[in-house]
């Protein structure tokens, strides 16, 4: 992930300042957008692991499978090493993930 995105996602997913309306030039532009794609998605992710879903975690050739399953439901993302280190910073996740969490 380049630098600018893995910056915008972080900043996104931990300074409740930094919002896509206050900083709309510096987020319109292609990494931008792709920032604020990648941040939804985690959000998403992290909404469903406190949501209880049962995580499983795969690494794959730099690809990490996240499936989540529920009663009646499965949901499988796939993320970049560098996506899940972000989605990992969250200490609900972590404890969600479990020891997978610890090897990302």
């Amino acid at each position: 992930m380049a630098d600018f995105v893995t910056q915008a996602v972080r900043r996104l997913r931990e300074d409740p300042g930094f919002s896509r309306n206050r900083f709309f030039l510096a987020l319109s532009s292609p990494e931008g957008r792709r920032a604020l794609r990648i941040h939804r998605h985690l959000r998403s992710l992290e909404r469903d692991l406190r949501a209880g879903l049962a995580p499983t975690v795969a690494r794959e050739s730099g690809r990490v499978r996240l499936t989540l399953r529920g009663r009646r439901t499965e949901r499988t993302a796939w993320l970049t090493r560098a996506e899940f280190r972000l989605l990992c910073a969250d200490p609900a996740v972590r404890a969600a993930l479990g020891d997978a969490a610890l090897e990302g």
